[in-house]
């Protein structure tokens, strides 16, 4: 009797593990955090190319525009042994262009901020230098995040921007950090970003429309690691403060990839990703 029920128990104990293991197999794999928290640094540090480009006038170099938002400041050539406003070195004509380089510029969002024609509200400085003609093909434009705020969220780090052509360029983001001062999200990468629609009114630029391709690393506010590659790329409108759409494959460390998808173009905060058969909603922030 004593042996029948050890070996009842021995039957029971088994299928218990496999049951258990089971469970295991199927169980959802919903870690959400890494997908919600690149799904924003993406989208914040994918708005700052735009902003900075659209200052740039490609047949005169660079131009001082007014805004009723942020102010727009030369602040001279970046080279020891040169003076801003004389023939041989950068200069400012009467249209407020700077004809050449090497030379900084500053846009200031003020410490109050204001609000873009994205719907973005921005404070803090970028300062943005380049050494030679703001489109020159393959010259570098670095621009550095100074206090830099986007809806009350601080981004730091240095964005590279490099134009290939008149509607494309290379954006590297080097030590780039997103934080609302109780958690820090890390990100960097490098994205070609392609104007594909607005490019004949270089005035205007709420029409303008961005295609963006690339992949990055970052660590989520938990502290998990995480990889990105882009397999359709994303849409970034400039009136619109979300991306609209696009889909790119994510892996958080131990855990698998997840595809997430932006939407269908339209200018909302709705996405969702997709794990395991599972697809999963959640907002942009």
């Amino acid at each position: 009797m004593k042996n029948l029920k050890f070996l009842s128990s021995i039957i029971v104990l088994s299928s218990l593990l496999i049951i258990n293991g089971c469970k295991k197999k199927t169980e959802v794999d919903n870690e959400t955090q890494s997908v919600v928290d690149n799904a924003m640094t993406e989208q914040l540090f994918m708005s700052i190319p735009p902003t900075v480009s659209e200052k740039g006038i490609k047949e005169n170099g660079i131009k001082r525009t007014s805004s009723t938002c942020e102010t727009w400041t030369i602040l001279g050539a970046i080279s020891g042994t040169n003076t801003p406003n004389v023939a041989t070195d950068t200069i400012v004509n009467t249209s407020g262009f700077y004809q050449n380089g090497p030379v900084s510029f500053q846009i200031d969002y003020g410490t109050t901020g204001c609000l873009g024609s994205d719907g973005v509200y921005r404070k803090g400085k970028l300062i943005i230098k380049t050494a030679k003609r703001w489109k020159k093909y393959g010259n570098i434009i670095t621009v550095d995040l100074i206090g830099f705020n986007i809806n009350s969220l601080t981004l730091s780090g240095q964005l590279k921007i490099t134009y290939s052509d008149s509607i494309t360029l290379s954006t590297e983001v080097i030590n780039g950090q997103c934080s609302n001062g109780t958690w820090q999200i890390n990100y960097s990468g490098t994205k070609t970003v392609k104007q594909i629609a607005g490019y004949s009114t270089k005035l205007d630029g709420t029409d303008d429309i961005y295609s963006i391709g690339g992949g990055t690393i970052g660590k989520n506010r938990e502290g998990r690691n995480f990889t990105t590659t882009i397999t359709n790329n994303l849409i970034k409108k400039s009136n619109c403060k979300w991306l609209s759409s696009g889909v790119l494959e994510l892996t958080p460390e131990g855990f698998k990839t997840r595809t997430v998808d932006f939407g269908n173009g339209n200018c909302d905060d709705d996405a969702t990703f997709s794990v395991n058969g599972q697809t999963i909603s959640f907002k942009l922030q």
